[in-house]
């Protein structure tokens, strides 16, 4: 996805690819929703996960494919998306994490992310767009529903410490 396509379907935001150097910003905008992380951790969020965060892909893909978009507001960072490009099929786009910070939560900024990245999807000849979701958390079925997500398997994933985290694939078409 190019920046310039997505910068242009939101306006309202100046964006761009975060960093290493922007570790201290996405730490902050991370520990406003500690619900999230709790989920995969009992432990803290740390440096290593953000690290992680900015630079982890599945080992079949190349490094390049994943981008990891900062959305500001006022020169604050407000939001975070992290996508794989021509993941898991050609013409798909994976969303790794679309994460809005608590203090911008329930004001529309979320959704008004999302329908930009599928307009700027569209117009970068994506047809579809799939991510997974914590199987449990009926406020993100219900935010990617709302968005015309369908819910698809139901996948296990492994934990630091030995657990299984069930997550539900969702996937959305476009037209």
């Amino acid at each position: 996805m190019k920046l310039a396509t997505l910068q242009a379907e939101l306006p309202s935001f100046k964006i761009r690819l975060l960093t290493m150097a922007d570790q201290a910003d996405l730490l902050a905008l991370e520990q406003t929703n500690p619900d999230y992380h709790q989920q995969f951790s009992p432990n803290e969020l740390s440096w290593a996960e953000i690290q992680d965060d900015l630079t982890a892909h599945p080992g079949e893909i190349e490094a390049a494919q994943k981008q990891v978009f900062g959305f500001y507001l006022a020169n604050h960072l407000v939001a975070v998306l992290d996508i794989l490009n021509q993941y898991p099929e050609q013409d798909f786009l994976f969303i790794g994490l679309l994460m809005v910070g608590n203090p911008y939560q329930r004001r529309s900024v979320g959704s008004v992310i999302a329908t930009g990245l599928m307009k700027a999807a569209l117009k970068s000849n994506i047809h579809c767009l799939q991510l997974t979701r914590v199987s449990s958390d009926t406020v993100v079925e219900a935010f990617w529903k709302k968005l015309g997500f369908d819910d698809g398997d139901q996948l296990f994933l492994p934990l630091a410490d030995n657990g299984r985290l069930a997550v539900t694939t969702m996937t959305r078409v476009l037209a």
